[in-house]
């Protein structure tokens, strides 16, 4: 829609924080009490230099250089490590507003100009997404379709969300975090060129 439609947000003028603003103590609270084993599921890939283990996006590059102390007796040392690294599109990833716009146009019609540097953005960065915690909703997509692994290119569409919602009785709630099951997670670190190719993406969504 044009900037008139949709400006500003429903969060107000000079919001940055967009849908993390669901965000909030009876949010916590509510996600709180769905727990009942303490199992943990881990959502995030391992960061590595080797190709093999992490999708690194065509031309982008992480390096890791471990920078050991040398022991010295009854002496305290410390080691560090040195990362060079684009970080955009390498393994799993958050991504900011100001990684995406419409012409020259952000979320909440903050303009390129205004909040572009060489340095990076004034406005829009990813620390004003503070915290996230909720009710995870699992949309399992491929589920829906009855495959492990939706085709490369498949278009997502509102009503495959909400088909997916409704197989499994769900309904979405303000704060939620949608997590949708492509299935093409299971090539990261196994088939990372078909995964680069073919890949609908990675994120969340709050």
């Amino acid at each position: 829609p044009p900037d008139d439609q949709r400006c500003p947000s429903k969060w107000g003028a000079g919001d940055q924080r967009g849908s993390g603003n669901w965000m909030k103590p009876e949010t916590v609270l509510r996600a709180v009490k769905l727990i009942h084993t303490g199992e943990v599921f881990e959502l995030g890939d391992v960061l590595s230099p080797d190709p093999k283990e992490t999708f690194v996006n065509a031309g982008r590059i992480y390096n890791i250089l471990t920078k050991y102390a040398v022991p010295k007796p009854n002496t305290r040392t410390e080691n560090e490590e040195l990362v060079t690294t684009e970080l955009g599109q390498i393994g799993t990833q958050l991504d900011a507003f100001a990684h995406q716009m419409w012409g020259d146009s952000f979320y909440n019609c903050f303009k390129l100009n205004d909040i572009a540097t060489r340095n990076g953005f004034k406005k829009l960065g990813v620390e004003n997404i503070g915290m996230l915690m909720s009710r995870g909703v699992l949309i399992d997509v491929a589920g829906l379709k009855g495959v492990d692994m939706l085709d490369g290119g498949y278009v997502i569409t509102p009503e495959d969300l909400q088909q997916a919602l409704t197989k499994e009785h769900m309904l979405l709630n303000p704060g939620d975090i949608a997590i949708i099951n492509t299935g093409w997670g299971k090539l990261l670190g196994k088939d990372n060129v078909r995964y680069e190719k073919s890949s609908p993406g990675i994120g969340v969504a709050a």
